[in-house]
């Protein structure tokens, strides 16, 4: 089983400006390989290379780091456009599957899974939500009176806080506490999450301890490819070493 060290760090991203931290370059990581989710349809049409992971926590709040290859940067959602994304996906049991492959049918109390989404993210970043203009001279003066609000939301994050007990259950949690943000350049994506270290919610929410252990999985969906829902690229089981602060 792969492992990650997640050193303490005493330092945190402010999300608002940015993901670079020049430590990124020091802290442990692993090149985690992918494979075909083939448990339920739609089964993936291409997979995605291998995907860097890092990780850290400064007591207070943790920062995972994902990176992967990509030959373009997919933000959009159309009829046929699929937008990129990323997910870390954590079991809430003691005792899980011996393959990610099976995580699906686990039942209570499921996962949670922190889902990072392209389109997502320049809707709360950017503050730019996707518009699609039927008729582009078209203009209807009290559009902004009577247009549902709902529909016009920007989310509260570029990340879903999201729980999982089995195949086609995933739904949002009541509270979203999940930051993240993301960066293509030069053909790769670089997507960093954040999160208290300590639960809200100690039944749905994935606890961290110092000096203990915890799985996790990762995920990614490659959308110029047609990834989508469960068509995507996962891994097995990566185990996190979270580390204690060591005083000096």
């Amino acid at each position: 089983r792969v492992i990650l060290e997640v050193p303490f760090i005493s330092k945190d991203i402010d999300l608002t400006k940015g993901i670079s931290l020049p430590e990124w370059e020091t802290i442990p990581s692993q090149e985690v390989e992918l494979m075909y989710q083939v448990m339920v349809l739609p089964w993936g049409k291409s997979l995605v290379s291998p995907v860097t992971v890092r990780a850290f926590h400064n007591g207070e709040e943790i920062y995972f780091y994902m990176s992967w290859k990509d030959d373009s940067e997919n933000r959009n959602i159309d009829v046929d456009e699929f937008s990129d994304a990323a997910a870390i996906m954590f079991p809430l049991a003691d005792e899980v599957p011996p393959s990610t492959i099976m995580m699906g049918f686990m039942g209570n109390p499921g996962a949670n899974i922190w889902q990072w989404k392209a389109s997502q993210d320049t809707e709360y970043w950017l503050k730019e939500l996707p518009e699609t203009e039927a008729y582009s001279d078209f203009y209807y003066p009290f559009e902004e009176q009577e247009v549902l609000v709902v529909s016009k939301e920007v989310p509260r994050s570029a990340v879903n806080d999201l729980i999982a007990r089995g195949v086609g259950t995933i739904t949002p949690k009541e509270t979203q506490n999940v930051l993240g943000r993301g960066l293509w350049d030069k053909g790769t994506w670089y997507v960093v999450f954040r999160r208290s270290l300590k639960p809200t919610d100690p039944q749905l929410d994935a606890a961290f301890s110092p000096g203990g252990e915890k799985l996790s999985a990762f995920a990614i969906w490659n959308g110029a490819k047609g990834d989508r829902g469960g068509r995507k690229s996962i891994s097995d089981w990566v185990e996190l070493e979270v580390k204690l602060e060591v005083k000096r």
